[in-house]
């Protein structure tokens, strides 16, 4: 299921990503910070600590690219973390992305979505649903006959039992 989610991701991100014009070759980030043909959680954490707008904007849409999958991929499937809250801010996803980052150093060469992903369900995880409260179940009463009730295993011979 993770793998599906980082598939989705991935696209959702790209798809995002694509709307921006090509970074400049100084803003462009060099073949050690990319993973597997991502970005790198390292790379992006530097983009968005970076003044230049088209840096912040580049952090912005990518951060809202992995949100907006991650909330739509909980709307398909019908479950999982995370729970996004209403009225989530790009700043408070950067935020939450680079304090999560700084705290997991050794997650900077990692996918920058799938780096995302684990610090918004670390942020927001979803209440688990309470279980359904179990009751007792009461003996069956008999029938008016004395017989048992409709749809259940007598469980005396039918031999011994009278006409």
């Amino acid at each position: 299921m993770r793998r599906c989610l980082a598939g989705v991701i991935a696209v959702a991100a790209g798809a995002g990503l694509a709307v921006l014009p090509p970074a400049p070759a100084a803003a462009q980030g060099s073949a050690e910070e990319a993973v597997s043909g991502f970005e790198s959680a390292g790379a992006l954490l530097r983009r968005c600590r970076e003044n230049s707008s088209f840096a912040k904007n580049y952090c912005f849409a990518y951060l809202a690219a992995v949100a907006d999958a991650a909330r739509a991929y909980r709307v398909w499937t019908g479950g999982g973390d995370p729970c996004l809250p209403a009225g989530l801010t790009m700043g408070r996803l950067a935020d939450i992305f680079t304090a999560y980052l700084v705290a997991n150093p050794s997650q900077t060469e990692s996918q920058a979505a799938s780096v995302i992903v684990a610090s918004l369900q670390e942020s927001f995880p979803c209440a688990a649903a309470a279980p359904a409260p179990v009751q007792a179940l009461a003996p069956p009463s008999p029938g008016p006959s004395g017989d048992s009730a409709p749809g259940e295993v007598d469980p005396a011979p039918q031999q011994h039992r009278q006409p």
